[in-house]
């Protein structure tokens, strides 16, 4: 039978002189075991105490993100003071606002609370729908007080509204120093109100509908957007867009056409003098495209468009990736050929939409004969 030593020393001391023994143990180690246990004890409750308004605002920040609903971030603002800021920052990043007659009380109580002010994102402007002519120069006039608090503005965007010659030389004055994507579709420019920013915008990426009232400020936009541009959506339903091809984006890298069969000589004007494009999203029309000169898009990489273009715009430029799509139901699908493995580079993604259209056996044997390429 093994003995341990604990054994060995109950046998020599006995019960009596074993009690003596962690006594004296007590008496002597006592006087630096009772700092340890005491420190372990505050710590753990320490711990205990700590809430969630602890934690780091940007800690909090990111749990809030979390929850889905209006409702339940309105919830949340009425919690504690600290979760309120939280909770409003996130409600209050989209702002959406509609010009209408209570629009007044809306504003000042927005004026009158800068923090909300300076977490607003994207503004979202809308007119009224009616397509009667109606004036907005004193709801743009309120909204124009506005724009010197929102200080963490990201995007705007306008859309059926009767711009002010003040209005848009206030908010000229915000993209002149705050980065901006802007949409301005469907607006009413008054006579007189187009005007060319004295400096440089700092416009990321643009959205806007050309018209015959809008030409000049669209031009004069894009002039002092040249080198801040990177993104452009612009329709090509007018022979407006033909009057903006001598306009250099160097560094326009992210295009789309909405394209108007009657209109496609002037979209292919357009992109044919953007040298840095790298994706390209041609949409609405399924015709071919002028014929377009082989250095023209040399850094093509995506290309989302139809069929006929997909053959036109691949072969020898470096797209990597590619979207097809059809428009019209009773298109011919019989079109997949071997210009998709023309590109100067792997394509690495192929997107066929095959939604309105039939998918018939020659074409499924064309696709299986260009896969080793991809």
């Amino acid at each position: 039978m093994e003995i341990s030593k604990y054994s060995c020393l109950e046998i020599l001391l006995g019960t009596r002189a074993r009690a003596w023994l962690v006594v004296w143990v007590t008496s002597v180690c006592g006087a630096w075991i009772h700092p340890i246990v005491r420190c372990v004890s505050n710590r753990s409750t320490k711990m205990a105490a700590i809430g969630l308004s602890d934690i780091p605002q940007e800690i909090q920040l990111q749990i809030a993100e979390f929850v889905e609903t209006r409702q339940a971030l309105k919830a949340l603002s009425i919690t504690s003071r600290s979760l309120r800021s939280i909770a409003q920052s996130i409600l209050f990043e989209n702002l959406e606002i509609d010009l209408g007659p209570e629009l007044r009380g809306s504003v000042n109580d927005l004026l009158a609370n800068p923090r909300i002010c300076a977490a607003i994102r994207f503004l979202d402007l809308r007119g009224p729908s009616s397509t009667r002519p109606h004036n907005d120069d004193e709801q743009l006039s309120l909204i124009q007080k506005m724009l010197p608090e929102m200080v963490g503005l990201r995007k705007v965007s306008i859309y059926h509204v009767n711009l002010s010659k003040t209005f848009l030389d206030a908010f000229l004055g915000i993209a002149a120093s705050t980065p901006l994507q802007i949409s301005l579709d469907r607006n009413i420019y008054q006579y007189g109100v187009i005007t060319t920013p004295q400096t440089s915008l700092q416009i990321s990426h643009l959205h806007f509908k050309v018209g015959h009232d809008s030409l000049d400020f669209c031009r004069s936009m894009l002039h002092a957007s040249t080198t801040s541009l990177k993104g452009l959506s612009i329709p090509a339903d007018r022979d407006e867009l033909m009057k903006l091809v001598d306009i250099n984006l160097p560094f326009l890298h992210d295009l789309t056409i909405v394209i108007t069969e009657d209109f496609i000589a002037s979209a292919a004007a357009f992109l044919t003098a953007q040298n840095a494009i790298r994706k390209l999203d041609l949409r609405g029309s399924m015709c071919a495209l002028p014929p377009i000169p082989p250095n023209a898009l040399p850094n093509l990489q995506e290309l989302k468009a139809s069929p006929e273009q997909v053959n036109q715009l691949v072969p020898g430029r470096p797209v990597e990736a590619i979207e097809v799509m059809f428009y019209r139901r009773d298109y011919n699908t019989d079109w997949f050929g071997e210009e998709v493995t023309q590109s100067t580079t792997r394509v690495r993604s192929l997107r066929v939409h095959l939604d309105i259209v039939i998918l018939d056996t020659r074409m499924v044997k064309r696709m299986v004969t260009i896969l080793p390429f991809l």
